[in-house]
């Protein structure tokens, strides 16, 4: 009788594993998209362009963020941005057009930065203007063009790309992700 109980115990945890597998999978990324410099990518309803800017050894911020920002540390919400990177700034434009009819989130944690060895990088937010990316809400068949950057050791002969990732905090309901060459693309 233990017998017959163990093996049913097993049969029921590998089926669970299974079951659990199958509806994982049905969640997870189904198309990873590839594209050159200046090529659009779709992501679910979202056509992006991303461009190259330039790289900064320092970028200012505003004064009205940088009284913003003292008042959040002050209230131990935040820690702080930096003017100056522990590299460089690594600048991208971004224009997101949603053609879909509902309105989606892009947020700067929806883009990296990879290098031609693939290390990672996020985005870093300093405040330095109002076109520069934090939270956006991108309402049906409108467009938005932003900036974001990175802290990076730039490498000029480097080749870098921009992945796009969908997250819980926008482009929740795309299955793709996209990886967008934008500077010494070969």
């Amino acid at each position: 009788m233990i017998r017959i109980g163990g093996i049913l115990a097993v049969v029921i945890i590998i089926s669970s594993i299974g079951i659990a597998f199958y509806f994982y999978s049905q969640e997870t990324y189904r198309e990873v998209v590839t594209s050159d410099l200046g090529e659009a990518t779709i992501i679910g309803d979202v056509k992006f362009d991303i461009q190259f800017v330039a790289t900064y050894e320092f970028l200012e911020k505003t004064k009205g963020f940088t009284d913003f920002e003292q008042t959040q540390i002050e209230q131990g919400l935040t820690e702080g941005t930096s003017e100056t990177p522990e590299g460089r700034y690594f600048q991208i434009q971004i224009t997101a057009e949603n053609k879909g009819s509902e309105t989606t989130t892009l947020t700067g944690g929806q883009f990296h930065l990879y290098d031609d060895k693939n290390t990672r990088y996020g985005a870093a937010f300093v405040g330095y203007g109002e076109d520069e990316l934090s939270v956006i809400e991108l309402e049906p068949n409108k467009a938005v063009t932003v900036t974001t950057q990175f802290d990076i050791p730039f490498d000029d002969e480097m080749e870098y790309k921009v992945g796009i990732v969908p997250n819980r905090f926008g482009l929740q309901t795309s299955q793709e992700i996209a990886f967008i060459c934008i500077k010494n693309c070969e």
